[in-house]
């Protein structure tokens, strides 16, 4: 059977995974749909573009800290997990309510949250 750091390691390569594919995948599209004609607006709306990508990396680096630390530091770590589990839930709900057929983008997110949940059962 998988043990529990696995699980953390493999859901925190998940929130990575998504990170990279926001990145390759959606960043320059949407620059594009969302330039404008005053400059300032045009850099103001990639700022919040990559401030948004920084989150998803932040969240998956944070979820590796707490797969690496989880027997060393647990109660750290778990609270670490805890707030990479957060962000996976927040996804999940955030973008099929918001954008309904961009749902199979919150794939990664959401199995990166089951097996938070599953590591958390069989530790």
């Amino acid at each position: 059977m998988i043990g529990y750091r696995t699980l953390f390691v493999i859901a925190a390569a998940l929130m990575l995974l998504d990170a990279v594919g926001y990145s390759v995948g959606a960043l320059g599209p949407l620059r594009r749909a969302l330039k404008s004609d005053d400059p300032y607006w045009t850099r103001r709306l990639t700022l919040n573009l990559l401030l948004a990508n920084q989150g998803l990396y932040f969240a998956g680096l944070a979820a590796v800290i707490g797969a690496i630390y989880i027997d060393t530091q647990p109660k750290a770590a778990n609270a670490v997990e805890i707030l990479c589990f957060l962000t996976c839930v927040y996804t999940v709900v955030t973008v099929p309510v918001l954008t309904p057929k961009d749902w199979p983008h919150v794939l990664p997110r959401a199995i990166a949250g089951v097996l938070i949940l599953i590591a958390w059962m069989v530790r």
